[in-house]
């Protein structure tokens, strides 16, 4: 007879009265202090609990239960569906909340339900989808800063697209570990049109410098992620750089001298329409007929050839030679190349693709140097 005397009794107690009640009601019902017998008594008496009229009463109940996995679903969806102050602790921790359950309150278009969905210490991909496509910015914001939040390919590019206008988000999707490379990489092409489109930048700088400021960005962009991607996210990667017309000789050249074949390789298969086994075979075996042909199919141009053949021969020598510190293998390749490079009778014609060499010199001299310096170090 506990909720019959439980009712009776808050007909003359004060809204002070009650919370007391119910948090120590909770806290018994949680942790089981109940006889068997008397639990679901107790259980009933919270959820009559849960239609007080005071907001106070409800929140107390919200807050006793909200972690807890031994109370009734029934009590815990009726508090996820009051107002905001008193669903918010429940709809956030509650683990009686089912992926159906959180969709349909995400669905129900109520902003600060849905961030603190969005915030919950694991969101299931589903659940994450159904944020993304409602579009709320906030919401959005907090999944995206939430690394227990599982997004699949279709909401990142969702975030991704809807980045391009919030700095914050941006920000927030290139934190997480995640992020493949393919989002990464347009996530820092909008983060350096944002850059070079702000009028300080083109005051300072002049809006011809703010363009050029933007191809390097870009670039700089894509070179960090050439040494750093992983196998399994290349061809998304290539994918990625072909929709933004990225795809060309200077990523080309960059990836084979920083040793990235696995990334060459791919980029020409899709650029050919070739097998990747086919690309492959030919550039394993470096024969000049053979490769200029493959060149030529992937729309190349001509000056660019010569080079990417020596590096690739480079390589193919510096792989068969153990005497090499791995650390140096980069920076020497770069050297090799680009003495081949300035030796040739095409140097002269290709000042763009020179300056370029250079700069990758520059950033492969430096990236050994830092390597090293951490490898002392860690010793």
């Amino acid at each position: 007879m506990l909720a019959q005397q439980f009712v009776f009794w808050c007909e003359t107690a004060t809204a002070a009265e009650r919370c007391a009640a119910v948090e120590m009601l909770a806290d018994a019902v949680v942790n089981r202090k109940f006889l068997p017998s008397d639990l679901r008594e107790a259980e009933a008496a919270l959820v009559i609990a849960a239609e007080d009229a005071s907001p106070r009463v409800r929140r107390a109940i919200a807050d006793g239960v909200a972690d807890a996995s031994t109370v009734s679903r029934q009590l815990v969806r009726m508090l996820s569906s009051d107002i905001d102050d008193v669903a918010l602790p429940v709809v956030l921790l509650s683990p009686m909340l089912t992926d159906d359950d959180l969709c349909e309150l995400v669905r129900a278009g109520r902003l600060g339900l849905g961030v603190a969905i969005a915030r919950r210490a694991d969101v299931s991909v589903g659940v994450a989808s159904v944020i993304v496509s409602v579009g709320e910015p906030v919401a959005c914001l907090e999944l995206a800063r939430n690394q227990g939040a599982a997004l699949d390919d279709a909401a990142m590019t969702r975030l991704v697209d809807m980045a391009a206008d919030i700095g914050e988000l941006r920000y927030a999707l290139l934190e997480r570990s995640d992020l493949p490379a393919g989002p990464r990489h347009a996530l820092l092409s909008q983060l350096g049109d944002a850059l070079c489109s702000s009028p300080l930048v083109a005051n300072v700088v002049g809006l011809s410098r703010a363009s050029r400021l933007r191809e390097e960005v870009q670039e700089q962009a894509t070179a960090s992620l050439i040494d750093t991607i992983k196998a399994d996210e290349i061809t998304a990667f290539v994918e990625q750089l072909r929709g933004t017309s990225q795809l060309n000789a200077a990523v080309l050249v960059r990836a084979v001298c920083m040793g990235r074949i696995d990334l060459f390789a791919a980029s020409l298969a899709r650029l050919t329409n070739l097998s990747e086994a086919r690309v492959r075979s030919i550039i394993a075996d470096a024969r000049e007929p053979a490769f200029v042909a493959l060149a030529s199919a992937a729309g190349l141009p001509k000056t660019v050839v010569p080079l990417l053949l020596s590096a690739v021969r480079v390589w193919k020598d510096m792989a068969a030679d153990d005497r090499f510190d791995p650390v140096d293998v980069a920076s020497t390749v770069m050297d090799r190349v680009t003495i081949a490079f300035r030796k040739s009778e095409r140097a002269g014609e290709g000042e763009e693709l020179g300056r370029l060499l250079h700069r990758m010199s520059c950033e492969v001299q430096q990236g050994a140097a830092r390597r090293r310096a951490e490898r002392y170090l860690a010793a």
